[in-house]
């Protein structure tokens, strides 16, 4: 596999990533999602560095935008709590 698969994956995993914080579901089913995610991004990491020595998971990690996504969901819960809306 090449940079162009990596790159081409981390960002279909960036878009599904985006989906889910922006689906009209509860705050656990959001998290649940994201967590499913992250753990087949760990899963890929693995897999990948089978198939390429040079390939970069912490590049891929940051390019799936899967803990940017995560970080900005629990910082709209920590503004919903601390406004009073739950």
């Amino acid at each position: 596999m090449t940079r162009k698969h990596f790159e081409r994956i981390a960002e279909d995993i960036r878009n599904k990533s985006v989906k889910v914080y922006n689906m009209e579901c509860s705050y656990d089913e959001k998290w649940f999602a994201l967590l499913i995610l992250e753990d087949l991004v760990n899963d890929l990491l693995n897999t990948f560095s089978e198939f390429n020595d040079n390939f970069d998971a912490y590049k891929f990690i940051k390019a799936s935008g899967i803990r940017n996504i995560k970080l900005e969901l629990e910082r709209s819960r920590a503004t919903e709590i601390a406004s009073g809306v739950l």
